[in-house]
């Protein structure tokens, strides 16, 4: 009967690991919340805006009357590019550092905590070629 326990328990623990590595394997990243495909208008919600680019969508998430904004570039194909993803709001421009974006299909975002303000927040990709990208405003109020 222990002998029976034993091997039970191995199985067991042998399906836990073969479970887990499908999941890792399969798993995406914590940052696949933004969007994958975007309306012509930009227009997700109040809070949500997006441009699609030629290889990807930008999108933009303002949450929490405006204190925590999220911007998000769903790669979805072309060659090696370094960028960085940032945001204004009345008038100032916060970035991340460069990104190496070549990975594809792939979410990249950063995100910022940020003072309470209902000012319109837009989402920006730059590229280390000077190329800016840039999303509708988001009204976070």
């Amino acid at each position: 009967m222990l002998n029976t326990l034993r091997k039970a328990a191995q199985a067991l623990a042998a399906v836990a690991v073969m479970i887990a590595s499908i999941s890792l394997a399969t798993a995406t990243p914590a940052a696949a919340a933004g969007a994958t495909s975007c309306p012509s208008d930009g227009y997700i919600t109040r809070w949500d805006r997006c441009t699609s680019l030629s290889n990807g969508v930008l999108s933009l998430r303002t949450v929490s009357a405006g204190n925590y904004i999220t911007v998000n570039y769903y790669r979805s194909s072309g060659s090696s590019l370094s960028a960085k993803l940032g945001y204004e709001r009345s008038g100032s421009s916060v970035y991340s550092s460069y990104i190496n974006m070549s990975t594809t299909p792939f979410h990249y975002e950063r995100s910022w905590s940020v003072s309470a303000s209902c000012a319109v927040v837009y989402g920006k990709l730059l590229t280390s070629g000077g190329t800016l990208y840039v999303t509708p405003a988001a009204d976070p109020c």
